[in-house]
């Protein structure tokens, strides 16, 4: 006796197996061949990236702008040892983040990297950190009906994710992997934190290929700001010893505190410890033992006065975009000091990988 399918899901199930198959033809690592290329693809090669990308060629030339720009701020951060010939760094763009996840994307990520596949994959999420944000022309004073229309959107605009802000996240990881050669892990604390440190880097105008460095990260810092006050941040000696599973067990908190213990060391304390990263770094380079290194490092640092000072950092920092809140709080005549209690929002930029 045969079966046959309804027609609506027998129609489903081909639409399905036709998804399959165009994913499959994505191959992970470098297209070498224009035979590799798959159709609606285009590659772009700059001086150290191959980008393979489905959302067109001037999107490609973007992001590979801004990833030469991050790649060179990686150089004089983390120096290579050698001055051997450039080895194109693979990175995928997919049009939308439901391509990005067929892939095989993980859930909740915006951009990762694959040490197997040796490529960066990312997705375009719509928001892109180069575009000019064109300001309405004022037409009279801004009534509060405006201004909290405003604050809100900024606020949703600064909770979704920047694709170069991703892209430059995930790079670190691939030029850590370059750097180090070997699969040796890092603490989560230094390997998301400087992650996300790099996230918010804005390329400079004009010559050269510098970055504004050390700009905040608004949406970790409200997480951190709202941990702090519930005192739920991880004490630092535990902290620093995290290594990815338990990182990513309490990833909201952790990613914020990671963020801005990494921008703490790295601007903080009037540079007394802005070389400790890198000198982490360096020292990984060379061996294979994090719980060395680590102790190398923090050598004659006394932990308990670190976190001290770190906590009362945190405490200088201020948000760049306005919380709509306040404005929304004004309007209903209730206490400005609204929503200190409440649960942590998730943070903007996506968690790395």
């Amino acid at each position: 006796m045969t079966t046959r399918l309804p027609v609506r899901f027998a129609a489903a199930f081909a639409l399905l197996l036709t998804q399959v198959a165009a994913q499959s033809q994505i191959r992970p690592g470098p297209w070498t061949s224009a035979s590799k290329v798959p159709e609606g693809w285009v590659v772009h090669n700059t001086k150290n990236y191959h980008i393979q990308s489905q959302c067109g060629l001037d999107k490609a030339k973007r992001l590979g702008e801004h990833m030469e720009v991050m790649n060179a701020v990686y150089r004089r951060m983390f120096k290579p040892s050698g001055t051997g010939g450039v080895k194109l760094q693979t990175i995928k763009v997919f049009v939308d983040d439901k391509a990005f996840h067929a892939y095989g994307a993980p859930a909740g990520a915006g951009a990762y990297y694959s040490s197997s596949d040796r490529e960066m994959v990312c997705y375009d999420t719509g928001k892109w950190s180069d575009e000019d944000k064109e300001q309405a022309a004022a037409t009279g004073k801004e009534t509060a009906k405006d201004r909290l229309a405003r604050r809100l959107g900024d606020f949703e605009d600064m909770m979704k994710m920047d694709i170069l802000g991703c892209a430059a996240h995930e790079g670190w990881h691939q030029y850590y992997h370059w750097l180090v050669v070997s699969r040796v892990d890092l603490p989560s604390w230094i390997n998301e934190g400087v992650g996300d440190y790099f996230y918010t880097a804005a390329p400079r105008d004009g010559k050269g290929k510098k970055a504004d460095l050390g700009r905040i990260f608004d949406g970790r810092l409200r997480i951190l700001k709202a941990a702090k006050a519930q005192s739920r941040m991880v004490p630092l000696p535990e902290f620093l010893r995290m290594l990815q599973r338990d990182y990513y067990s309490n990833p909201s908190i952790c990613y914020a505190q990671g963020w801005a213990f990494c921008q703490f060391l790295l601007h903080g304390a009037e540079g007394k410890y802005a070389k400790l990263i890198p000198q982490y770094v360096a020292e990984i380079a060379r061996t294979t033992n994090w719980e060395a290194v680590q102790g190398k490092v923090f050598k004659g640092i006394d932990l308990a006065k670190l976190e001290i000072e770190f906590h009362a950092y945190v405490d200088t920092l201020k948000p760049g975009v306005a919380d709509p809140m306040d404005e929304l709080e004004k309007a209903l005549g209730g206490d400005d000091e609204g929503g200190k209690g409440a649960e942590p929002l998730p943070a903007g930029g996506g968690k790395g990988r």
